[in-house]
């Protein structure tokens, strides 16, 4: 019986490795490279972190469908940071735990200043097209952005109201967001000296609009600047007009969103915008962005879509570039590329701030037009 046995083990053998050879032959999926994107999606201005994940996810889609980083899927790995202290951190030391390589976040300076030192603690770079703030300026770190901060958009707030000959300036500034606003007026008077005013409020609590539009009034300003999102500039256009202001108005990127036309409606005509984003670009690659935008969310290009469609492409390059997989080797890539992107083109100085122009952008027959480059 055992003779007979011994051939048919002898074929069983074989037969087992018949099948078992290919599977061992066959090549495991390349480790997908995990990036974070760490925005506000459920508090308040939520409407807004849907169209920086709508960008950055398409982004992603492009990438991948490219190539991906050198045969590496690109993964987005997407948090609701929900616009709170905790929630910022709980976000960002998620996405750490993850094994991101890099962080994109937050959607305004005061979150980033909240998000910056647990991420940068995690030696992950992080990198955003938002936040403005002068606190992260000039620093040799982990922290990169594409958004030009407030030194420059201080000066060329100046000179528009120089421009104007205003005499009188009065600030509505929004102190939720407060790291950016006071920036911002604190630029503006170093490179203009007349009569300033400024009306704080906090848009986290109850606004009552008659004491704001009062107190905004009072000096009798040439010039109104708001440093206010796209739902409170709306909601102040409106106000302002009501009581009769007819002198310059003028806006920051922050309100540089479809929404502040719909909160606005006709009160923003002739409002001035000053911002990066030129709204006549007709860049190919841009337009291909705007369409593929429409088809895959069905909504329209924004300022905060394109800018994560653009941060998320110069990542990937630098991701592709970097000559380890460390932070400090693609903190290198990124300090040496220059970028010409959706938006136009930038480079990072050596401290990770970005150089790129700044536009007067003003509101004609409901839409954005640009004026020019400041």
């Amino acid at each position: 019986m055992g003779q007979r046995d011994g051939p048919f083990y002898v074929l069983s053998f074989f037969l087992v490795l018949v099948f078992l050879l290919p599977s061992c032959n066959r090549q495991q999926p390349p480790v997908p490279i995990k990036i974070g994107l760490a925005i506000n999606l459920s508090g308040r201005g939520g409407t807004a972190g849907e169209h920086i994940r709508d960008g950055a996810l398409l982004a992603v889609d492009k990438i991948n469908s490219s190539g991906g980083i050198n045969g590496h899927p690109l993964e987005l790995l997407v948090r609701d940071d929900q616009n709170t202290a905790d929630g910022i951190r709980k976000a960002d030391e998620s996405l750490l735990q993850e094994g991101v390589a890099a962080i994109v976040g937050h959607s305004t300076s005061r979150n980033t200043l909240i998000g910056y030192p647990v991420v940068t603690a995690g030696n992950i770079l992080l990198i955003t097209p938002y936040a403005a703030t002068n606190n992260l300026t000039g620093k040799d770190d982990l922290f990169f952005r594409t958004s030009v901060d407030c030194t420059l958009y201080g000066a060329k707030t100046a000179v528009l109201l120089q421009r104007q000959k205003a005499q009188s300036v009065a600030f509505l500034m929004d102190m939720a967001n407060s790291a950016f606003v006071l920036d911002y007026v604190d630029q503006v008077k170093k490179h203009f000296s007349v009569q300033f005013a400024e009306i704080q409020f906090n848009s986290r609590k109850e606004t009552n609009w008659p004491e704001i539009i009062k107190a905004l009034l009072a000096p009798k300003p040439d010039a109104v600047v708001l440093l206010t999102e796209a739902s409170m500039s709306g909601v102040a256009l409106q106000k302002l007009a009501a009581a009769g202001y007819s002198g310059g108005r003028f806006a920051t990127i922050w309100a540089d969103t479809p929404e502040l036309l719909r909160y606005a409606g006709s009160s923003a005509e002739g409002l001035s915008i000053i911002t990066f984003i030129d709204p006549e670009n007709k860049r190919p690659d841009y337009l291909a962005f705007s369409r593929e935008m429409e088809k895959s969310f069905h909504k329209k290009a924004t300022a905060r879509s394109s800018r994560a469609y653009e941060v998320v492409s110069i990542l990937a390059d630098a991701l592709k570039r970097r000559k380890e997989n460390t932070t400090d080797s693609l903190k290198q890539a990124l300090l040496s590329g220059e970028y010409d992107t959706i938006l136009g083109h930038l480079r990072f100085d050596a401290y990770g701030d970005v150089e790129r122009p700044v536009y007067e952008v003003i509101v004609r027959d409901r839409q954005f037009r640009r004026k020019g480059i400041l």
